[in-house]
């Protein structure tokens, strides 16, 4: 059985991991950090990042390099979302990550601590 959680709801799972793995009940590093690897693309190699819980920053923790960067023009991405204005970052295995307007996305290498 597939559930579909918003990214709200996946923040949540990924601050009370790190909660519980680094034992203080907070997250110790001052910032969420998702890893690139973990994201799932859709048929046209987009994803789509929606600022749900209106954070101010996330790292994205990747060693595939960033080719690009820009602001989408009139767009929707092969599962309907409607990413017209969101902003992006290409990467050279194909993948184009969508992001939105006030969210501070930061790029750190895989073998940076979180």
């Amino acid at each position: 059985m597939t559930t579909d959680m918003s990214f709200a709801d996946i923040l949540v799972d990924v601050i009370d991991q790190e909660a519980r793995q680094n034992g203080t009940g907070a997250v110790q590093s001052g910032r969420l950090t998702l890893h690139l690897t973990d994201l799932i693309e859709d048929s046209n190699g987009e994803v789509v990042l929606f600022n749900d819980s209106h954070l101010p920053r996330l790292a994205v923790a990747t060693d595939i390099v960033a080719v690009g960067r820009g602001e989408a023009g009139r767009h929707v991405t092969a599962n309907g979302d409607d990413v017209s204005g969101f902003h992006f970052i290409t990467f050279d295995n194909g993948m184009k990550l969508y992001y939105q307007d006030g969210l501070d996305l930061v790029l750190v290498g895989e073998d940076v601590p979180a």
